[in-house]
């Protein structure tokens, strides 16, 4: 027993929420601002599919920056939903610089 009462039903988490909440987080991981980046949601044979598109915080190795952080957003997206992340695919639309990322 897990000590909490039982409680009948189940929790249900909209595809709305799903994008907002990976929409946070490929922004916090891609360091630009949560209005810069758009996240696509579909099924890939029962786990979720993220379609990502945004900017990136400048760096040297943008490449393998990103794929990096293809990689976190997969496993925090997992870990805040309980859903499998089967794959996320990062479509970079430019480049953040630091002042721009503090402004907003």
């Amino acid at each position: 027993m897990n000590g909490g009462p039982d409680v009948p039903g189940r929790v249900e988490i909209t595809a709305r929420a799903l994008a907002s909440l990976a929409r946070a987080v490929a922004a916090e991981g891609l360091g630009a601002p949560v209005d810069r980046v758009r996240v696509g949601l579909a099924d890939a044979s029962g786990a979720l599919s993220l379609d990502i598109t945004g900017p990136i915080a400048a760096s040297d190795d943008i490449v393998s920056g990103s794929i990096r952080i293809a990689d976190q957003i997969k496993g925090r997206v997992s870990d805040l939903t309980g859903r499998r992340v089967g794959s996320v695919h990062i479509e970079l639309t430019g480049i953040v610089r630091e002042r721009e990322s503090r402004a907003r």
